[in-house]
């Protein structure tokens, strides 16, 4: 990994290079010799900048197939933490802490997640993933049962909505529609039936995509009453999340009243990945730099 050591001694060593060229230049050169300098310093931070991001960009993708169809929330965790850890700059240890506050939540940790994401400066980071961030909040909130910290968040995502770039209105219109049809589960369930359909019942290829569709059609069952209908849901979470934080969360709600060795998906009924992978909860938002994937 190109890390904040390396990054630093290239940096140093591009300045003294760039301040060698321009004396020697100044003592002997031409003035069109500055074109030339400017040209190679420029190269110079072009390959640096590839060598910072590129590795962010494998590790997203990595990231995405651990958590969304491994289901490896632990390793996911592991790769975000050292991710952070050696960072070469504070805008890329920002999102890659924003990996691992996601790696927490889907690991079930969500107290830690909240801590996590908390304690990253957005202020390194582009709008677009304050979106992001305020949104997993929000879900760990949820989780933890904080409705109070739970509509704080959903108003600063109101809030974040409102400044960011109109190209990027509809990836956070997506998120207030989900968080917002959670708050109301208890007063409008057919609603947030109808949204959680709407986002969450695709084939996108991904176990986690099930696992998220059924898990929050469970609490509507939860909701209206039916307790058969709700463990049939939790008995196919059980049976397939291994330790994503749905299975975890499914485990504490399931009734038992039908066996979840019956649900398990057999390896004729799993579907390949697809080559572009997205997020579970909604749409991935890109950059020019990077696209972060999550729940």
């Amino acid at each position: 990994m190109f890390n904040r050591k390396k990054y630093i001694i290239v940096i140093v060593l591009i300045g003294v290079a760039s301040v060698a060229a321009i004396v020697l230049n100044a003592l002997f050169g031409k003035s069109e010799y500055w074109l030339w300098i400017a040209l190679v310093a420029m190269t110079a931070f072009t390959v640096l900048r590839t060598r910072m991001f590129a590795p962010l960009q494998v590790f997203g993708t990595k990231f995405t197939m651990l958590v969304d169809y491994d289901l490896d929330v632990e390793e996911a965790v592991r790769l975000a933490r050292e991710g952070v850890e050696n960072a070469p700059t504070d805008k890329i240890a920002a999102i890659y802490a924003m990996y691992l506050g996601m790696g927490l939540y889907y690991k079930g940790d969500y107290e830690a997640a909240v801590r996590t994401f908390n304690g990253i400066r957005l202020d390194r980071l582009d709008g677009v993933y304050h979106v992001l961030i305020v949104s997993f909040v929000c879900y760990a909130e949820f989780e933890l049962g904080d409705e109070a910290a739970f509509k704080e968040g959903l108003e600063r995502l109101r809030g974040i909505q409102s400044r960011i770039a109109p190209k990027y209105q509809g990836y956070a219109a997506n998120y207030l529609e989900i968080l917002e049809a959670l708050d109301k589960l208890s007063l409008d369930p057919e609603h947030y039936r109808e949204v959680m359909e709407k986002h969450f019942n695709r084939d996108d290829g991904y176990i986690s995509t099930k696992l998220i569709h059924q898990y929050r059609l469970a609490l509507y069952d939860r909701q209206v009453g039916d307790v058969e209908a709700m463990d049939k849901k939790l008995a196919f979470v059980i049976a397939n999340g291994k330790n994503h934080h749905t299975a975890l969360r499914a485990r504490a709600l399931f009734q038992n009243t039908v066996n979840p060795d019956d649900y398990v998906i057999r390896p004729a009924e799993e579907e390949p990945a697809p080559a572009d992978p997205s997020l579970i909860e909604t749409q991935t938002p890109e950059t020019d730099e990077d696209k972060p994937e999550g729940e």
